[in-house]
């Protein structure tokens, strides 16, 4: 696909079947990081490194990272902190149909 020239993107990464090893053998051009991380980032050390360990892979492979579910200004300023590339979530903007996107 890459070859072709299509983006190839990884949702919802650490649920379900997303794992390190789909990243690091496909190679996306995006990977987005499930809602989990977003809630409560800005209290919990743990997300905040399980992110940083993503975002130097991200780094090294050429990748984007997009952290979902972003709906607290406090998880937000963290995630800009923490240099995640891309956010989506309520904050930031509700969902809109496409026909409303100019």
């Amino acid at each position: 696909m890459k070859d072709k020239g299509y983006a190839i993107a990884i949702d919802d990464f650490g649920k379900g079947e997303s794992s390190l090893q789909t990243v690091i053998e496909l190679e996306p051009d995006f990977v987005k990081l499930d809602r989990y991380y977003a809630v409560k980032l800005s209290a919990s050390i743990k997300k905040q490194n399980e992110i940083q360990m993503l975002l130097k892979l991200c780094q090294q492979k050429n990748m984007k990272l997009i952290l979902e579910g972003i709906e607290e200004p406090t998880n937000l300023a963290m995630a800009k902190l923490l240099g995640v590339h891309l956010g989506q979530g309520y904050l930031l903007g509700e969902p809109l149909p496409i026909s409303e996107i100019h």
